[in-house]
């Protein structure tokens, strides 16, 4: 056997205990769970604003879809209304239609082009605070 002094002079000068293996282990550690979180946050927060954005678009649509089936039920009320009131010469308008807050109702008469004088063409137009939400024409015919 090796005396003692040869044995420690083998070893390094600092030799690393079991306690400082785990001191420099959960050093190294701190790092990687650093990115870790920091990687977490960046995954999480993407996903949410994504879930986010999903909502307001789809606020968005609803409230587009909306206006444009209120502006559509309008129009076909009012062409019904049309078809069932008295013929108005050209050019000229028929009643409206009560509508909703916000919306407005108009229809305007012109002359079909060939000449007879007993048939029409109305355009319903619906607006929306100023602007056209929907706009469609009908033919009238004086019986």
């Amino acid at each position: 056997m090796r005396p003692e002094s040869e044995v420690s002079a083998m070893l390094p000068s600092h030799p690393l205990t079991p306690k400082h293996e785990r001191v420099l282990g959960a050093r190294s550690q701190r790092g990687f769970m650093m990115i870790e979180m920091m990687l977490a946050v960046a995954i999480v927060g993407t996903a949410m604003f994504a879930v986010v954005s999903s909502f307001s678009t789809s606020a968005r649509a609803s409230a587009h879809v909306q206006k444009t089936t209120t502006a559509e039920w309008l129009a076909t009320s009012q062409i019904e209304l049309i078809r069932t009131s008295t013929f108005v010469v050209t050019p000229g308008t028929y009643p409206a239609v009560p509508s909703p807050a916000g919306y407005t109702v108009a229809n305007a008469t012109s002359a079909v082009t060939g000449g007879d004088l007993n048939i029409q063409t109305v355009t319903v137009t619906v607006t929306k605070s100023g602007e056209v939400v929907y706009a469609t024409s009908a033919v009238k015919v004086n019986r």
